[in-house]
C-alpha cells in the first residue's frame, strides 16, 4: 500500500499500473471537484502512455481518503466519497502543558499570533503593517520565517516578540486570536485551540480556506490589496470584541477534539494491505 498527500498525483498512476491500493491523505477542506477534473485531464496523457485508462479525478478517492478536516470547514462533496476515514489533526511534538516563561514578560492583555507560514513570508512589509496596527493594543507573537531576520523589523516594545520560527503548538494555547495566510496546517492548528482567525490569503488553497472559515463564522478575511494598519486593526478589534467568532472557533475546536486519532487511520490503512 502507498500513502500519498492529495496534491501528489504520481502515486495513483503508479499504484494503478502495479495493481496495489493507495491512500489519499488530505490536509484541509476537500479539493473542489472542478479542480480535480482539471488535474485529471492534465495527467491523462501520462496514464495513456502506460496503457492505463485515465481516471476523471486523476485516480483520487478510489480506495481510501484520510480526512483531517472538521465538519464545520468541510465541503459538501465529502458525502460523495465511498471510503473516508476522519483523522484528528495533531501537533508534531508534545503539546505545551505550561506557558513559555517568556510570556511572563508580556503585558496583561490579549495576545495575537501572526504568521505567513513557511513559504509565503517573503514580504517583510506585511509584518511591519501588522505590527504597526496592533502593537499598542495587544501582545504580538510574530514568526517571520527562517530566511528573514527579525531584527530587520527594528526595535519593538516588550509586547512584541519576533522570531524566525516557533512551533505553533507551543504558543497557540496562550493566544486569543491569529493573523495568518490561511494555510491548512496553520488554520487547523489555530482552530484546534479555539482561536478566531483573520485570514489574509497569499496563494494556493488559502482563498478557499478563508471562505470556509468565514462560512463557519470563525473569522474574517482581508485581501492583500486591502491590507493596511487601519484595516488590520479594525478586523482584529472585531474578532476580539464579538464573542460569536470565539464561539464558532471553539465549536470547531470541539469538533477537532472529537475526531478519531491517527491510530484509527493507521488501522484502516493496514486493512488495505
Amino acid at each position: 500500500v502507498v500513502v500519498h498527500e492529495i496534491a501528489e498525483l504520481a502515486a495513483p498512476m503508479v499504484c494503478t499500473s502495479l495493481g496495489i491500493p493507495y491512500v489519499d491523505v488530505g490536509y484541509g477542506p476537500l479539493t473542489p471537484k472542478p479542480l480535480l477534473e482539471a488535474a485529471g485531464a492534465a495527467v491523462a496523457p501520462h496514464w495513456r502512455e502506460r496503457g492505463l485508462e485515465p481516471h476523471p479525478l486523476a485516480g483520487l478517492y478510489r480506495h481510501l481518503y484520510v480526512d483531517p478536516c472538521p465538519p464545520a470547514l468541510q465541503n459538501l462533496g465529502i458525502a460523495d466519497l465511498d471510503a473516508v476515514q476522519p483523522m484528528r489533526p495533531v501537533a508534531v511534538g508534545p503539546l505545551a502543558m505550561e506557558r513559555p516563561v517568556w510570556f511572563d514578560d508580556l503585558p496583561r492583555r490579549p495576545t495575537v499570533y501572526v504568521t505567513l507560514g513557511t513559504i509565503w513570508n517573503r514580504d517583510l512589509r506585511f509584518f511591519e503593517l501588522v505590527i504597526e496596527a496592533l502593537r499598542d493594543d495587544v501582545n504580538l507573537i510574530v514568526t517571520v520565517g527562517s530566511q528573514n531576520d527579525p531584527e530587520a523589523l527594528g526595535p519593538q516594545p516588550s509586547s512584541v516578540v519576533i522570531r524566525r520560527f516557533i512551533p505553533q503548538h507551543e504558543v497557540l494555547p496562550w493566544c486569543g486570536a491569529a493573523v495568518m495566510h490561511g494555510g491548512s496546517g496553520t488554520m487547523l492548528g489555530a482552530l484546534a485551540h479555539g482561536l478566531p482567525l483573520l485570514v489574509i490569503p497569499q496563494g494556493a488553497d488559502q482563498w478557499a480556506n478563508a471562505q470556509q472559515v468565514i462560512a463557519a463564522g470563525a473569522g474574517r478575511r482581508l485581501l492583500r490589496d486591502d491590507v493596511s494598519a487601519e484595516t488590520v486593526r479594525k478586523e482584529i478589534q472585531a474578532l476580539l470584541s464579538d464573542p460569536t467568532y470565539v464561539n464558532a472557533a471553539e465549536n470547531i475546536r470541539d469538533q477537532i477534539g472529537n475526531m478519531p486519532p491517527p491510530a484509527e487511520a493507521i488501522a484502516r490503512i493496514e486493512d488495505l494491505v
